[in-house]
């Protein structure tokens, strides 16, 4: 079901970003920042834009060492599919970034990358693997990078500087984190091993792994082609595309209902993201945006307008902190101790925190076809 969401959000994505900003998109294209008439972009004009060259050069000499990189390192992945990779982070870029604004949810197009380059590249799971990192990484670091540049508009830092640090902070992250990495596998012992002590599991890298096998090893064809085990969730590729369109046609007729407000891609991501996220993830989300975002919004309107934006960045701030603070005085010290209370330990004592299964598989029982 997460994957038939997956593919939903993207047909989706398409459908509803043609039907309400398509002739934002086209206007926009056509504008400048001269164009613009509000008190920002009125201020901002007595700095210097960023030339287009910048952002070519910048991709272009981005793109020239990852393909430096896949001549040195075998990869599997030929030149014209990271060219490929490019272009579809490039093409859904804009549509992803709009979400982005409206809702502040990140959408991924993970699941459609990897399915792209199951097909088009089959059995080759370390193309996989690049493939769907150089997808993702450009598409997000893009997003990132119009976020950024969107608060120095507000906040009148020059769009040149704002570039620069930008840039610059890239670089430096890039070698910071490389460094760290190196760190920590030569410091905690069983790094990345599913028993390791302090939690230090890596699950981002088995899912990864799990992901080049079934993507790249065993292939989409297998999976979703006709025929197949999972091919009726191709059908919701239509439902996605199909869906935001009486949705659409209601808001026109009913500009001040509540139809106005119904976003499917963001319901369709959310709906994957329920399959795998636990009770307190989707416990604190709700309950922090009922009520700072209808309880105050509704009742303390003013207080909303001013601190609500600061809030939420004081919330990411101080779970940061909390993290850090905790790991390096409590958790990584030799003998150190952890906090284990009710709050940060019931969610382990759940049937999905203990990994029990609905329905226990019988001792030689195979699941799925006998042969692929």
């Amino acid at each position: 079901m997460s994957y038939g969401f997956a593919f939903a959000t993207f047909s989706s994505i398409v459908v509803h970003t043609f039907l309400w900003f398509r002739k934002d998109i086209i206007r926009q294209f056509k504008r400048t920042l001269k164009d613009e008439q509000d008190i920002h972009s009125h201020l901002m004009r007595n700095y210097t834009e960023v030339s287009w060259w910048w952002y070519l050069g910048t991709g272009v000499i981005s793109a020239v060492f990852i393909f430096i990189s896949m001549v040195i390192v075998p990869s599997q992945l030929p030149l014209w599919a990271l060219a490929l990779a490019l272009f579809f982070a490039a093409a859904f870029a804009l549509p992803l970034a709009i979400l982005v604004a409206i809702s502040n949810q990140n959408i991924s197009l993970n699941i459609m990358s990897q399915l792209i380059v199951g097909y088009i590249l089959p059995g080759r799971p370390i193309a996989a693997i690049l493939f769907k990192t150089i997808t993702f990484t450009t598409g997000y670091q893009s997003i990132t990078f119009l976020m950024d540049l969107k608060t120095g508009h507000y906040m009148k830092v020059p769009p040149r500087v704002m570039f620069m640090v930008q840039l610059t902070g890239a670089i430096i992250g890039t070698f910071l984190v490389f460094g760290v990495e190196e760190w920590l596998f030569n410091t905690i012992e069983d790094m990345c091993s599913p028993k390791q002590k302090n939690g230090f599991i890596c699950p981002g890298s088995h899912t990864f792994f799990a992901s080049s096998v079934i993507w790249g090893g065993v292939g989409p064809a297998k999976l979703f082609s006709p025929g197949r085990l999972y091919s009726p969730l191709l059908w919701f590729f239509l439902v996605g595309a199909v869906l935001p369109i009486p949705f659409y046609f209601l808001a026109k007729r009913f500009p001040l209902g509540i139809w106005r407000y119904v976003n499917i891609p963001i319901v369709f991501a959310a709906l994957r993201t329920i399959q795998f996220a636990s009770g307190m993830n989707l416990g604190s989300w709700i309950l922090t945006g009922f009520i700072f975002n209808y309880l105050v919004r509704q009742y303390r309107f003013n207080w909303w307008l001013n601190y609500n934006y600061v809030l939420s960045a004081a919330l990411d701030t101080g779970v940061a902190f909390v993290l850090l603070a905790l790991f390096f005085f409590l958790q990584l010290p030799r003998g150190g101790m952890s906090l284990d209370w009710w709050g940060n330990s019931i969610w382990a004592n759940t049937a999905d925190g203990m990994g029990i299964p609905l329905k226990p598989v019988l001792e030689g029982t195979k699941i799925g076809p006998s042969s692929w």
